[in-house]
């Protein structure tokens, strides 16, 4: 039989090119189906819900959390330090008048049994993921937890307690060369350790996924504003619990907690809140207060008060509009807003919204140029001068609305009791993380 060889040679072209086709389409397939899906706010703020009973087996006490060795990570001799750090005279903030005001811890809260996770923040870079912030800075990865006393009271109550810790633990290679020259330096450039910190994320990008799929109970949806955690607003919410302490025991050393910082008020009064960060040397195990770069480059803590007068003390001397820098710069000659301002007189719709913008964004105002008392005021006042103001980013439902909450996440306390609270200036700072994750994770 005669063959065509032009009929042949075209079905056997034809027949290459569908196998071609078909490979480069199981090809696409293949590496679609290996993309992460974007990851949202909540996957990197995980906000417990408030506790309502007794019952407090959905919660991560931090003497539950134990690293791979099942070493404690922070120890009772370590909590011991920090609660002495706090209560120090360090803490002590003197008025004109001579009136003294210093953190002061009751005795049942003295008990690390008694402070609680109520919210965990993943973080691809302190003190910004900006590209100036780093320029300058660097970038430490970090996971904070923050911590707050809860204690049982008659019955099935309990009591949350208006003082919250912030314990954290860095993924940092070590100080970089590449520093500025000046007499004073506020921080030396650190590098990160993406080794140890990408394993981290990708398991809690893994916990998404399995919400998602339903996987520790009913199927859970991360996406939306900044809330209470989806998978821990439910009846589901001791399977996450369990889930988030097996993530936290596996990557996290009692090592890497070089800071810490707290919000305390005096033992018998409602008010004022103090604020005060430290040092942890993880080598000598000491923890030492430290001063805030806001100010005189002296003083350590800030008071917050609304009776009486002197609202803020000691008045800050922010410097978050100059340009970033690492060098301190003398109180005179810096350039910087902060709400002290707007709590020490009436200022105009305009002002407010101009003051607090500058706060709220972190490519601008970070912890070693604006100072404490500012980013946890910012939301509550704007939404005071400009209540219909819609934050993006944040469930109208967990705003700070009372000037007695000055939490910027965790529990705040409003209208009598305490409710789950997310300020502006999380959103954003939580806006950066996730877009930094979200181009750290395409393959």
């Amino acid at each position: 039989m005669k063959v065509d060889r032009r009929h042949a040679f075209r079905r056997i072209t034809m027949g290459m090119v569908t196998v071609l086709a078909l490979a480069l389409f199981m090809g696409t397939q293949a590496t679609s189906a290996q993309a992460p899906s974007p990851i949202n706010a909540n996957d990197v703020s995980i906000l417990f819900p408030l506790p309502n009973s007794s019952d407090m087996s959905g919660f991560i006490s931090l003497a539950d959390l134990t690293d791979s060795n099942g070493q404690r990570l922070l120890s009772d001799q370590a909590f011991g330090k920090f609660i002495s750090a706090a209560e120090s005279d360090d803490s002590k903030i003197v008025d004109s008048l001579g009136g003294a005001n210093q953190i002061a811890f009751p005795p049942e809260i003295k008990d690390v049994n008694t402070w609680f996770v109520a919210g965990i923040r993943l973080d691809l870079g302190a003190p910004g993921l900006a590209p100036d912030v780093m320029a300058k800075f660097g970038q430490i990865p970090q996971l904070r937890l923050i911590l707050q006393p809860v204690t049982r009271t008659s019955g099935t109550a309990v009591r949350v307690h208006d003082r919250a810790a912030h314990i954290i633990f860095s993924f940092a290679s070590g100080p970089s060369a590449q520093q500025e020259t000046c007499p004073v330096r506020v921080v030396p450039r650190i590098d990160a350790d993406m080794t140890a910190f990408r394993p981290l994320l990708d398991d809690f990008v893994s916990l998404r996924d399995d919400l998602t799929a339903g996987k520790l109970g009913s199927p859970v949806e991360t996406g939306g504003p900044l809330n209470v955690h989806p998978g821990l607003s439910g009846p589901d919410q001791q399977h996450m619990r369990d889930r988030l302490e097996v993530i936290l025991e596996k990557h996290l050393k009692a090592s890497q907690v070089t800071a810490l910082a707290v919000m305390g008020i005096p033992k018998a009064s409602p008010e004022p809140w103090i604020f005060l960060a430290m040092r942890r040397n993880p080598a000598s195990d000491t923890v030492q207060t430290v001063p805030s770069p806001a100010f005189d480059g002296q003083a350590k803590a800030q008071l917050l008060k609304f009776v009486g007068p002197e609202q803020v003390l000691p008045e800050p001397k922010s410097d978050n509009q100059s340009e970033i820098t690492t060098c301190f710069r003398m109180p005179n000659t810096r350039v910087g807003v902060s709400t002290a301002e707007l709590l020490r007189q009436e200022s105009s719709k305009e002002r407010n919204i101009e003051v607090t913008e500058i706060i709220a964004d972190p490519a601008r105002s970070h912890f070693f140029n604006t100072d404490c008392v500012s980013c946890h005021t910012e939301t509550r006042l704007l939404l005071k001068k400009v209540p219909d103001t819609v934050i993006p980013g944040v469930d109208v439902s967990v705003l700070p609305r009372s000037r007695w909450n000055v939490r910027n996440f965790g529990w705040g306390f409003e209208g009598g009791t305490f409710k789950p609270t997310i300020t502006r200036r999380t959103a954003t700072e939580t806006d950066e993380v996730v877009k930094a994750a979200n181009q750290l994770l395409i393959p």
